[in-house]
């Protein structure tokens, strides 16, 4: 029979393992908290605008990933795709970086590329691109006018955009039309022009062209503000975030395939890893026993 030291001990291991787990899972949380700065820490990705294939691949942004939240204080750290391109600077398979954004009038925040910054011009009345002169003059043009970056108000092209180099025509005129509006209750401004990796469409001439978010998502017309800015992506943790979304009910039929059988193994390797571990270590301390016995 068993004896009550025994039965305590098991007893014991057993309540040291519910207690043990979710305090590792509260101090790994709680550093991840100290590291991103805003609540929650991290975000889990529900489409498919930052995917560069239909499967998943690490070091890419895709359905069903979570990605760590990295707060900003200021637009000056974040890096724009242009000012990655100039500086080497490059998250996610692509230059700049991928900021989580979120106004007024939203369902929900967006995880999108920072594209390029614009500065209000309140002399001019168009708007200052900067970032331009520092990438090569073949990334972009000036339809019908002189090849500068400043007090531009019409549109600018860019050339070559992301993994699958598409052009990207920046509607200048129609954020600042939007702007100036009766309708409009601020004032005009300057801030980061946004688009996900994967949006995009076959032009009529049968180019590919960029669908970023101020032309193409109807709650954000105008520049992104810095407050508007949650924070900045930082990190992966691959297919996890399909628990969530299948908890849900709000996986879409895109999720990619790899992904689920991805994640099927995992969660069979966590499990099974550390029970199989015990019980190799409890054979050995028995067998180990047992050569002490005799």
């Amino acid at each position: 029979m068993p004896s009550s030291q025994g039965r305590s001990g098991g007893w014991w291991s057993s309540l040291k393992a519910f207690i043990i787990a979710p305090l590792i899972f509260l101090i790994v949380l709680g550093g991840i908290f100290a590291y991103s700065g805003v609540w929650p820490p991290m975000v889990v990705i529900e489409s498919k605008s930052m995917q560069h294939a239909d499967d998943s691949a690490i070091g890419v942004i895709d359905t069903g990933d979570i990605v760590v939240v990295k707060e900003v204080s200021s637009l000056g750290q974040v890096t724009t795709y242009l000012e990655g391109v100039a500086t080497g600077h490059s998250t996610y398979g692509e230059p700049g970086d991928v900021v989580i954004y979120y106004k007024a009038g939203m369902s929900k925040p967006i995880i999108h590329r920072a594209l390029v910054g614009v500065v209000y011009n309140s002399t001019g009345g168009g708007f200052d691109i900067p970032e331009l002169a520092g990438v090569p003059a073949s990334m972009w043009s000036v339809p019908g006018e002189e090849k500068r970056w400043w007090n531009l108000q019409d549109s600018v092209e860019l050339y070559d955009i992301g993994y699958l180099g598409v052009t990207v025509v920046l509607d200048l005129k129609a954020m600042l039309d939007f702007m100036t509006s009766p309708t409009y209750s601020g004032q005009p401004h300057g801030g980061i022009i946004t688009m996900g990796d994967n949006n995009w469409y076959t032009g009529t001439d049968g180019t590919l062209q960029g669908k970023y978010d101020q032309k193409w998502i109807s709650a954000v017309r105008e520049p992104i503000k810095e407050e508007w800015i949650i924070g900045k992506a930082r990190g992966e943790l691959p297919w996890f975030g399909l628990i969530k979304l299948y908890a849900t009910g709000s996986a879409p039929d895109y999720t990619p395939k790899n992904s689920q059988v991805n994640l099927v193994i995992a969660l069979v390797l966590i499990i099974t890893v550390p029970v199989a571990v015990d019980m190799l270590v409890d054979r050995y301390r028995k067998r180990k026993g047992q050569r002490g016995k005799g």
